[in-house]
């Protein structure tokens, strides 16, 4: 026991030492050297990393959103829109375009020509039916005009003529009576003069007949198939007439062009997608504007608003309240804002603005538009 015990003793060497030579003595020196480099090569690769990152300063806005007038308020997205609303031409048969008569831009009036389709074959038509209806008048003057004065005096001459024969047969047939039964003629000479005598009043009656239908004039039938012919080849005339009216395209109201999508030679069809022209009144401009339904109960008509125009602009616009649509709708119209939600349904209302002679709002155009509204403490179910 005795050995044992004096064989764990340190060296007396090793008990002379300094405490931080025993720890250097107790502990080696791989465990403190090498997490030292481990250390200290993580932090060069920090270091070499943050200096090597650019800083990218904070941009600021390069334009300040528009702030709302009141204290309460309601926003929306407004959409700038015609007086009229937008209001798209197209044509109601298919064809080749002929000529487009306006440009963008222009100011028309309701009824002028915007642009026409090829009529080469209606114009031709119209042509042909107008020649008819010339024919189907002539014959209708014509038979107004009867009875001719011509023609009459042939029936006049004819009653004469037949009444001459009947005197000549009559009197030829008087003459052998008179010379009585012993005269020497043949038998037969009687029945051929009573028959001549017969045929020549037939005769006259049939003359007398011709006089009196000639004297008559046209037949009350015959006019009424001559003024139907008339009256067709009128309405030949008047379908050919719209159809030409119809290939040419005429603005349905006066206004501003604000769109055309046209080109002579361009084939269009009814019910295409494609916006041929597209009409408006830009005096005034409306603003449709979309509240959302968690506001729509705080909206009030008599309410002030004002429309903002978008990038950077300070021009602020009053509006006049015009109409408000009875009907909740999803919403359509998104400001891009990442907590915007989409699932809610929205209540659509406009105003009226004047619109500037700079033009500096235009249809189409997005707009930021505040409403006064009510205090959140209004009951909704009591009156403003």
């Amino acid at each position: 026991m005795v050995a044992s015990t004096e064989s764990k003793r340190l060296p007396e060497s090793q008990l002379m030492l300094s405490p931080s030579a025993k720890i250097r003595a107790l502990i080696p020196v791989r465990y403190l050297l090498i997490p030292s480099v481990a250390l200290l090569g993580i932090g060069l690769a920090v270091y070499t990393v943050r200096s090597q990152v650019p800083r990218v300063p904070v941009a600021s806005a390069a334009v300040e959103p528009p702030t709302s007038p009141f204290a309460q308020r309601i926003a929306g997205i407004g959409t700038v829109l015609p007086a009229t609303d937008i209001v798209s031409v197209g044509t109601a048969i298919a064809g080749v375009i002929e000529a487009v008569a306006v440009k963008d831009g222009d100011a028309v009036t309701e009824g002028q020509l915007l642009f026409r389709i090829d009529g080469r074959q209606t114009r031709a038509e119209l042509e042909a039916s107008k020649a008819r209806l010339v024919v189907a008048e002539a014959k209708l003057a014509a038979q107004r005009a009867l009875p001719h004065v011509t023609t009459l005096r042939q029936s006049d001459s004819a009653v004469a003529s037949a009444r001459a024969h009947v005197v000549d047969a009559r009197g030829r047939l008087e003459r052998l009576d008179e010379l009585g039964a012993n005269t020497s003629t043949s038998r037969n000479e009687r029945p051929r003069l009573e028959y001549e005598l017969a045929a020549a009043e037939a005769e006259l009656e049939r003359a007398v007949a011709q006089r009196d239908e000639v004297k008559q004039g046209a037949w009350p039938e015959d006019l009424d198939v001559a003024a139907a012919e008339v009256a067709v080849a009128k309405a030949d005339v008047t379908r050919s007439q719209t159809q030409l009216e119809r290939e040419a395209v005429r603005s349905p109201i006066a206004g501003t062009v604000l769109y055309v999508d046209l080109d002579p030679g361009e084939h269009v069809v009814p019910g295409a997608e494609q916006q041929a022209v597209a009409l408006g009144a830009l005096d005034p401009l409306h603003v449709r504007v979309q509240i959302d339904e968690m506001d729509a109960w705080r909206f009030r008509p008599e309410s002030k608003a004002v429309a903002a125009a978008r990038g950077g602009s300070r021009a602020v616009f009053e509006l006049r309240f015009v109409r408000q649509t009875p009907l909740m709708i999803p919403k359509r119209l998104l400001s891009g804002d990442s907590a915007e939600r989409v699932d809610v349904r929205v209540m659509e209302v406009e105003y009226e603005l004047d619109n500037p002679h700079t033009m500096m709002l235009l249809p189409g155009q997005l707009v930021d538009v505040f409403i006064e509204a009510a205090p959140e403490s209004l009951d909704a179910g009591q009156p403003s």
